[in-house]
């Protein structure tokens, strides 16, 4: 059986289970197969990962927004921002569940890529590409 591999989503995932030589000799049934292929996405040892965003144009986003909320259903979120402070960031953070802890106003772009370094975040969304670019595969560019 296939396992969830890092930054692939649900949908690609349950796509390659389900079309998987493997997982199709297991399980010629498809809503057998479906059900197990979602079990392994669930169980994955993808859960509980360091996911960070941006602030401006990316948490503040409508669409950032939903997708942290998605995410920290079983992930910890963090906010790592270059903003100087962090204060106008704490409204937006509350409504989706992250604990001021894990709000970082660091000033600058090379601060906040040391930071998430720091912090071993698995992968963090920004809207700039210099910012993803010099986080390798942890960036996430967001449009």
């Amino acid at each position: 059986m296939p396992q969830p591999q890092n930054n692939e989503t649900h949908e690609d995932f349950i796509k390659r289970c389900m079309s998987d030589q493997e997982s199709k000799q297991s399980f010629p049934d498809d809503a057998q197969r479906y059900a197990v292929c979602e079990s392994k996405w669930h169980e994955s040892t993808f859960s509980g990962l360091k996911i960070s965003f941006d602030y401006d144009s990316t948490l503040s986003t409508a669409k950032g927004t939903e997708l942290a909320k998605k995410l920290i259903q079983s992930n910890d979120v963090y906010i790592i921002s270059a903003r100087s402070n962090k204060d106008n960031m704490l409204t937006r953070a509350k409504e989706i569940g992250i604990p001021e802890s894990r709000i970082y106003a660091m000033g600058s772009n090379n601060d906040k890529i040391k930071q998430i370094k720091r912090l071993g975040i698995n992968t963090h969304y920004d809207n700039n590409p210099k910012v993803v670019d010099a986080l390798g595969s942890v960036g996430k560019l967001f449009k």
